[in-house]
């Protein structure tokens, strides 16, 4: 079968470990160039090792650490990426956090800010400094990974919520922006997974077993980046089977 995105350099954002990582892996596997980033240095160090002893060698694999947040870090990334490859095909915006799932009157107004910065702000910023790049190439992918909560009502979820709710918004008026020259934006609304992301929220007593595992989930992920360039997926969700099950209403 013919992948679209053979030979293509995609930047996969919090691709240390989690559905980063098996993204990085299947794009390595289906011929593409990927950097992969991540905060943790000692993760990153790691994922490199397993990712080119099973795409056999570091040729076309970069990783690069990156604090979303900070506007000076991801024009460091783009400029080591164009470095490396050339040029930067695919942008993969998989990194965000929980950071604190609460009932917003137990928030600070830090926690609103910080919760903001991480899922929403920081996408828009990298977002911003890579369309000129591709703009210049006359194409572009832009993949933000949202959340099933996006669509959907938790309480303790809200200030989360609505910064993943604001991404797909955001995607739907980028791809309008970017489809001018060539471009395209879409957005992937993943529901619980078998991550450690209720650990790194501190939300107890969540029993994932059964839930999808990170390859399920990224396959979903290649899957809307391995389209041709006359298509685009405006926004895919994914559920995991147990988690419908247990969802009143669907």
């Amino acid at each position: 079968m013919l992948h679209y995105i053979e030979n293509r350099v995609a930047i996969v954002t919090g691709g240390s470990r989690g559905y980063g990582f098996s993204t990085a892996k299947f794009l390595l596997e289906m011929g593409a160039k990927i950097v992969v980033t991540g905060r943790n240095r000692v993760r990153l160090t790691e994922a490199y090792h397993e990712l080119s002893a099973e795409s056999g060698g570091g040729e076309n694999l970069l990783t690069h650490s990156l604090e979303a947040t900070i506007g000076e870090e991801w024009d460091s990334l783009l400029a080591a990426t164009l470095e490396r490859f050339g040029r930067i095909d695919i942008l993969v915006n998989n990194h965000g956090a929980g950071i604190k799932i609460t009932e917003t009157e137990n928030m600070t107004d830090d926690d609103f800010r910080n919760i903001l910065d991480v899922n929403l702000t920081s996408v828009m910023m990298g977002c911003r400094r890579v369309i000129p790049i591709m703009k210049r190439q006359g194409s572009g992918t832009i993949l933000n990974v949202s959340s099933g909560c996006a669509t959907k009502s938790w309480g303790c979820w809200a200030i989360y919520t609505a910064a993943k709710a604001g991404l797909v918004g955001f995607s739907k008026c980028l791809h309008k922006e970017m489809e001018a020259w060539g471009g395209r934006a879409m957005c992937f609304l993943p529901g619980a997974g078998q991550t450690d992301f209720c650990n790194a929220a501190n939300i107890p007593g969540f029993d994932l077993t059964g839930f999808p595992i990170a390859d399920d989930v990224a396959r979903t992920i290649v899957f809307c980046l391995d389209q041709p360039d006359s298509c685009v997926l405006e926004s895919v969700s994914q559920w995991g089977t147990k988690q419908i099950a247990g969802m009143t209403p669907w």
